[in-house]
């Protein structure tokens, strides 16, 4: 994996820059091959769950620039922190080195990267390794990521009106009420109402109602004016009236009973 805070990018940037500068006599070389294998090796040491195997890949006084964290210096530092996230739900990191220039004993690779879990993409971005070869093996020295992924919208603060909007599903309508929701309810709102799309949560139940029935809910948080939640509105924009009318109905189909509306105020907590 390869965010960071921005005087630290600066920071790398200038090293790099400087370095650059004092190697331009020696030319560069392309080791794109090179830094690939050893891209393989992290990935494999990543799956395999040790932390001590995967600070080994680092040089002594290798630097991480992590998301949205402070900088991690030195090997030791760089084990600590593998440990704690590899003692998470083990993902998947997908790396694909775009190019990688050799400068003597020193390369910078420029890379894209992919987190899953599971069949689910949760990240994916970009990252620049300096790498500094020791012992005929390339290391990683300053390693850098940032994500593609938008920070999240800020929630309501203290007294902002939240709603909470209660969908109760029949059980054998779940697929239904999903394919509405993913399918042709969220890339509507996503096309055309990105203040819509940038408050509203959508959270499914783990298991169902004492009656078979599936509560699902969407959070408006913070709450707009109510005109700016319509779902009819939303899929007509991108759909037209008819489609609209035929969506609507389908999700209607899924409905017990009406939806629950609750309106609540953000506390201090």
């Amino acid at each position: 994996m390869k965010c960071t805070k921005s005087h630290f990018g600066l920071q790398a940037v200038l090293f790099i820059a400087a370095f650059l500068i004092s190697s331009c006599s020696q030319g560069p070389v392309d080791v794109t091959e090179e830094i690939g294998e050893a891209n393989k090796v992290f990935m494999d040491i990543l799956k395999s769950g040790d932390p001590e195997a995967m600070s080994m890949l680092y040089t002594s006084d290798a630097k991480l620039l992590p998301a949205n964290g402070a900088l991690i210096d030195g090997r030791e530092a760089i084990k600590a922190y593998w440990s704690e996230s590899m003692g998470q739900e083990s993902p998947e990191l997908v790396l694909e080195t775009v190019n990688a220039k050799g400068y003597g004993d020193m390369a910078i690779e420029e890379g894209r990267y992919m987190v899953k879990v599971g069949s689910q993409e949760v990240d994916r971005g970009k990252y620049l390794v300096t790498w500094k070869k020791e012992d005929g093996q390339w290391k990683l020295h300053l390693d850098i990521w940032n994500s593609d992924i938008p920070l999240p919208t800020a929630r309501a603060t203290v007294g902002e009106t939240v709603w909470v909007v209660l969908n109760r599903i029949k059980g054998d309508k779940v697929s239904q009420f999903e394919e509405f929701n993913f399918s042709y309810l969220e890339p509507a709102v996503a096309e055309n109402f990105p203040v819509m799309r940038s408050t509203v949560r959508s959270l499914r139940p783990v298991e169902p109602n004492k009656d078979g029935t599936f509560t699902y809910f969407y959070l408006m948080d913070p709450a707009i004016s109510p005109d700016g939640y319509g779902m009819a509105n939303a899929l007509t924009t991108k759909y037209g009236k008819e489609k609209s009318d035929e969506y609507m109905k389908m999700f209607r189909d899924c409905l017990v009973d009406e939806q629950e509306w609750v309106v609540t105020v953000q506390t201090k907590w």
